[in-house]
């Protein structure tokens, strides 16, 4: 069995870095290849018994063609890996780092290639197995999140990630369904608990031993049990659920490491914080 993975995105959200974390990790990389060669390409690596793992990248334009290609080959286990960034961070990435975007050198302005990058995402988008947000990432995040919900999967064993944010810094882009706790107590209206994390005994024992905690825990893991199911039924192979509160450090926190521990015995399961540490 082969390990597949295709990777596409927008300019500029990371999919060089994506690469040298697949290269890392042993997997054989090659960059932006063209669709004429994509059936060769895939011919070599089912007939080689050297290449196990492989990451490509592909433009958007050609990314479902080249996906559609790869099921041709039974011995392929493939992931279809999507990366998006946000408009904001897009602008300030090319700034800082002073470089076009590849459609510039044809007359596009950035802004216009930006537009038209998300076009050919939303047509990607549905068949995209992990969809990946690096807006708020840097690189070793973005990394770790490559290894939990891609490097992770064993097979056809399913894979979840639940992550916690604030609602105040923006809600990810790669999230498919969020929770909001936001109706549970608030430990940063509690002076002894304010400067605490979810992660601290004290904040997690206050959250989760309000009755309104308890209520709420029986529906989510009751539409979870549901969801999760009826996406491995559909093919999926990952799920990022988000759990969202005011800042992100507290009520988010708890509850997205209970879910987290809730299924690990049941799904590969992955955990992230993304505002715990964030003012």
């Amino acid at each position: 069995m082969v390990k597949l993975v295709i990777i596409t995105g927008v300019s500029g959200s990371g999919k060089s870095t994506a690469l040298y974390t697949f290269e890392e990790a042993g997997y054989y990389v090659i960059d932006n290849i063209p669709l004429a060669i994509a059936k060769n390409l895939f011919d070599t690596i089912s007939t080689n018994r050297d290449y196990k793992k492989v990451a490509v990248a592909v433009s958007l334009e050609i990314a479902n063609e080249v996906y559609d290609i790869s099921k041709n080959y039974q011995d392929f286990e493939t992931h279809f890996v999507g990366i998006t960034c946000s408009r904001d961070a897009l602008n300030e990435r090319y700034r800082l780092s002073r470089k076009l975007h590849p459609l510039q050198a044809k007359g596009y302005t950035l802004d216009e290639a930006i537009e038209r990058d998300y076009m050919f995402l939303e047509k990607v988008r549905e068949n995209l197995t992990n969809f990946i947000d690096t807006s708020k990432l840097d690189k070793n995040e973005f990394a770790k999140t490559i290894h939990n919900s891609i490097m992770g999967i064993n097979g056809e064993k399913f894979s979840v990630m639940f992550m916690s944010f604030g609602y105040k810094k923006a809600v990810p882009q790669d999230i498919e369904t969020v929770f909001d706790v936001r109706l549970l107590p608030n430990p940063y209206w509690v002076p002894e608990l304010k400067d605490f994390t979810g992660l601290d005994k004290n904040v997690r024992d206050y959250v989760l031993s309000a009755k309104e905690t308890k209520q709420y825990l029986t529906h989510v893991i009751s539409y979870l049990d549901y969801y999760l199911e009826e996406l491995k039924k559909s093919g999926k192979r990952h799920a990022n659920i988000g759990i969202a509160c005011s800042g992100g450090q507290h009520r988010s926190v708890v509850i997205a490491q209970y879910l987290y521990e809730h299924y690990s015995s049941k799904y590969e399961t992955s955990v992230s914080h993304r505002d715990i540490y964030r003012k």
